[in-house]
């Protein structure tokens, strides 16, 4: 989970180019187990901005490398809402959300 938030808190901070704190985990849904031995991946993407909060899905997939035929899942989902901040750690207004033919923003992989 610690890696989902930190995700999604470089999904908002590249929005919004700002400070920004999570203000709720929502949704977290455990589809399948990682086991010992799968590469994950964590990837995150902006699926709604308000005016002074933003949402953010992220992903985690898993690739087995012994059981490599088995194929790549999909483990774990969770959506993240995050608040821009000033230098006052006051709220800020979210920039929109600009719809494009864009990917997943953000993603990290590691090895478990």
């Amino acid at each position: 989970m610690k890696l989902m938030d930190e995700v999604a808190g470089i999904v908002a901070a590249r929005h919004c180019k700002t400070n920004i704190v999570t203000a709720s985990v929502d949704a977290i849904n455990f589809h399948r187990k990682i086991k010992k031995g799968c590469v994950i991946t964590v990837s995150g993407r902006m699926t709604f901005t308000s005016n002074k909060s933003m949402e953010i899905e992220v992903f985690v997939d898993a690739d087995p490398l012994v059981e490599a035929e088995k194929g790549k899942y999909r483990a774990v989902t969770a959506f993240f809402t995050y608040i821009s901040l000033d230098k006052d750690n006051k709220p800020l207004a979210v920039p929109p959300l600009k719809v494009s033919n864009s990917k997943l923003i953000c993603t990290v992989i590691l090895e478990c």
